[in-house]
């Protein structure tokens, strides 16, 4: 068997055929056009086969020039930026909750100290039913003198506003701004002065201070002018700044030469 090819002149026309002895077997006729378009097609499904044909294995990794793969390098940065990355985020977290804390009300303030007083108290060997009990019983002491004292006639002498003041100090300070907003209720303006030892320990709860300066403010002049008179006296007491206002719009603040403000 052998194969022939002609190419016939002036026609255009190749002609393939396939010949046992002197028997054609097959022959394919075609012309330039169809050499062609056959061409093309080969060439078309050429390329299908090696774009869509699966690669025969892994590429080798990329080696850096001592010989360490170049993705065993990158391994460790990469874990310290995760590592940078978790850092960050729990560093948000804690100043999200250190926020949290700071815009606290005054009385959850007051609630988280007192959680850590009686915790320091029962590490100290006080169980939290003992210091339960002891903060109870502070509180029906100052409801109690606030109740007599309510009733009296006649301002109050120095034994009672000193006892007042061990009163409150012996609060727990959650329970403080309970006990103040209390007194402040009962007592009348003729009683009113027997805070006094409370408002001006400027050691005081801040909250506690304001909550006693701005009762005093509704009560009568003959009260309050002359307890913000004695309240300028001292810089660095939280009311002082009020003070000297109000009495400097009313005309009765007298700047003093040691800086301090007075009032006539």
């Amino acid at each position: 068997m052998w194969m022939k090819a002609d190419f016939l002149k002036g026609r255009d026309v190749f002609r393939l055929s396939a010949r046992v002895g002197k028997r054609t077997v097959c022959a394919i006729t075609m012309n330039r056009n169809r050499i062609l378009a056959g061409a093309l097609l080969l060439l078309a499904v050429t390329l299908v086969v090696r774009t869509f044909m699966p690669s025969r294995g892994p590429a080798e990794p990329a080696v850096a020039g001592d010989g360490t793969p170049v993705s065993a390098r990158a391994a460790p940065a990469e874990r310290a930026g995760v590592r940078q990355a978790a850092g960050g985020a729990a560093r948000a977290v804690r100043a999200q909750a250190g926020g949290a804390a700071a815009e606290a009300s005054p009385e959850e303030r007051a609630g988280h100290a007192s959680a850590e007083k009686v915790a320091g108290k029962a590490s100290e060997g006080e169980s939290a039913e003992e210091v339960t009990a002891a903060r109870e019983r502070a509180v029906a002491s100052w409801d109690s003198l606030v109740d007599r004292l309510a009733e009296r006639e006649g301002p109050p002498d120095e034994e009672a506003s000193r006892r007042v003041k061990e009163a409150f100090d012996a609060l727990d300070p959650a329970d403080q701004m309970d006990g103040i907003r209390r007194s402040l209720n009962l007592f009348q303006d003729e009683q009113f002065p027997v805070l006094y030892g409370i408002l001006f320990d400027k050691a005081e709860n801040a909250e506690v201070l304001d909550a006693i300066f701005s009762d005093a403010l509704n009560r009568p002049e003959e009260i309050k002018n002359p307890l913000m008179k004695e309240l300028v006296k001292d810089k660095e007491h939280p009311c002082f700044f009020e003070s000297a206002r109000i009495l400097d719009v009313i005309g009765e603040l007298v700047p003093a030469s040691g800086g301090a403000a007075t009032a006539p």
